[in-house]
């Protein structure tokens, strides 16, 4: 059996025959500084096998089976720089204990069966304690050896022991990770016979000096190695793991041959300046990428998570962010799901007090009035709205501006005909009482066309031939034609007969004799009419 396969076996028997489809992650480097279960003592000056047993084993005798272990002859003379194997039965130990050095957002703990409540920074843990992460929320853990372990959001985990052999010159740390993710950087003083496991539904990560990732849930584990190398084992089948490469093992299978991870995405091309929310990152082209995972913090270490998301896709799309600067964290997913490397991305919004809607008029649309009412949505932020209107796109030529504090603006000046462009900022006041400024992203655009003038009749002549009208007048203006009604008050009858399209002669049958009412009106193309010009006459019959 080789070294590798021996200490899978053990790692394997370590955690119990109740666990299906057990998978090891062992460091390589681990394999060649120590055995599972053993302490790799180095001998310094003066060092003996007795005073070894008084200060270092649980039974001072004991120093007899280190002895015969590491055939040594003489008990009172060891060489320095010898190291020694002695078994961890023998070794003195005591509990250890956590330090929480790094919170963000909602993080609840408890010790044994008690309540749940709000982790601290500078809390100590002790074995049995559960931690929980809720959304946009981490905490970073550090133990004995100053291994870190940060949880990220919605996550759960258990310390299931902690232990300090020899007064502290080993520790041995596991930790069950129940769901979500944990990101360790493991005895980064590389002290020879440290460990730590963390101990998943699927899986067991035990490593000694490495940096990974594990992602668990009830259904598989995937492990990434950012440094060092990895062994992953499940079903009597084991893989290396190398630096820059991940594998999966789903609950039941063997592990997954180990993939390349992908690079880190190329962010050159994302927006950095952002007015408007929702925020829209569209992701780089990535070959073999199927998913993106992003954080949005406050600082570069994302340390202050302000939103996150994942997405199978290539647009990543965050809802409720406040104004500020931020820093976006982008890792690409494989179709495993197996992570990449990070890639970190700066952007500002701003975009708040949101800009309104506009109401009326409605784009593009045609106002008659010379003064019209411009009108949009309330801001719930804005205190005041700043109104512009202008005769060209680009707002170089103001026709007319005001700052108003109701959704609604009357002009003052009154408008010729042509194309207009409007457009509304909002603008709130901060604790201090200064102005908060938001942006002016959008437009709306409207043209002015008077209504046409009531038609000149000074000149209209009526005559009646029998019982037909005939109807000569002034001809319309260019573009414009007449609409007529006729009522006939003597019989109190509406609308008796009218016509539309006329010029400036026209006729029509009269059917009811005495005095009646001619209605002549000017109309565009458009279809909107002029007032009325009212013109009476009495018709008698010839």
């Amino acid at each position: 059996m080789t070294q590798h396969t021996a200490s899978f076996a053990n790692c394997k028997k370590a955690i119990g025959n109740a666990l299906i489809g057990i998978v090891c992650l062992l460091s390589l480097q681990a394999f060649a500084a120590d055995e599972t279960g053993v302490w790799r003592y180095t001998v310094r000056p003066g060092d003996n096998l007795i005073t070894l047993g008084k200060k270092h084993l649980l039974n001072p005798d004991d120093w007899k089976e280190v002895q015969r272990l590491n055939h040594i002859k003489d008990p009172f003379f060891m060489p320095a720089g010898k190291v020694l194997k002695v078994p961890l039965g023998l070794v003195k130990q005591r509990p250890a204990s956590a330090k929480v050095i790094f919170v963000s957002g909602l993080v609840q703990w408890q010790q044994s069966a008690t309540n749940f409540e709000p982790l601290k920074i500078g809390q100590k843990l002790g074995a049995g304690a559960n931690i929980v992460t809720k959304e946009n929320s981490k905490v970073v853990i550090q133990f004995a050896d100053e291994t870190t372990a940060e949880l990220a959001s919605n996550s759960k985990m258990t310390l299931d022991s902690m232990s300090l052999y020899s007064g502290g010159a080993m520790v041995d740390t596991k930790i069950r990770l129940q769901k979500g993710q944990l990101e360790t950087q493991a005895n980064p003083k590389h002290i020879k016979g440290n460990s730590i496991q963390v101990i998943t539904p699927s899986a067991i990560a035990a490593v000694r000096g490495t940096k990974f990732r594990v992602t668990s849930d009830s259904k598989a584990t995937i492990q990434e190695t950012l440094e060092g190398q990895v062994v992953l084992g499940a079903l009597n089948n084991e893989v290396v793991v190398d630096q820059g490469f991940g594998s999966k093992a789903e609950l039941g299978k063997a592990p997954t041959p180990p993939v390349a991870l992908l690079p880190a995405a190329n962010t050159e091309n994302l927006k950095k300046q952002y007015k408007t929310v929702p925020i829209t990152f569209d992701m780089p082209v990535m070959q073999g990428a199927a998913a993106w995972a992003g954080k949005v913090a406050t600082d570069a270490q994302l340390n202050q998570i302000v939103a996150e998301t994942e997405v199978q896709g290539n647009q990543l799309v965050f809802t409720d962010v406040p104004d500020g600067q931020y820093y976006l964290s982008l890792r690409a997913k494989d179709k495993q799901g197996i992570a990449g490397y990070d890639a970190l991305h700066q952007f500002t919004l701003n975009a708040r007090p949101f800009q309104p809607e506009y109401v009326l008029p409605a784009a593009n649309d045609v106002v008659r009035e010379s003064q019209p009412t411009l009108q949009w949505s309330l801001v719930a932020e804005a205190q005041l709205y700043a109104i512009e209107v202008a005769t060209d796109v680009d707002f170089s030529n103001i026709y007319e501006a005001q700052r108003v504090a109701e959704a609604a603006y009357t002009l003052n000046k009154k408008l010729v005909s042509g194309q207009y462009f409007w457009r509304v900022t909002s603008i709130a006041k901060n604790a201090d009482g200064l102005e908060d400024i938001g942006p002016t992203i959008k437009m709306s655009q409207f043209s002015y066309k008077p209504a046409p003038a009531t038609p000149d009749i000074s000149q209209l002549q009526v005559t009646v031939v029998r019982n037909r009208v005939f109807v000569q007048t002034i001809a319309p203006p260019g573009g414009l034609t007449y609409q007529a009604r006729l009522d006939n008050e003597f019989n109190d009858q509406k609308v008796v007969w009218e016509g539309a399209g006329l010029h400036s002669e026209f006729d029509f049958l009269l059917k009811e004799y005495g005095k009646q009412t001619l209605y002549l009106r000017h109309i565009d193309s458009d279809g909107v009419g002029s007032p009325a010009a009212i013109y009476e006459f009495d018709a008698q019959p010839q």
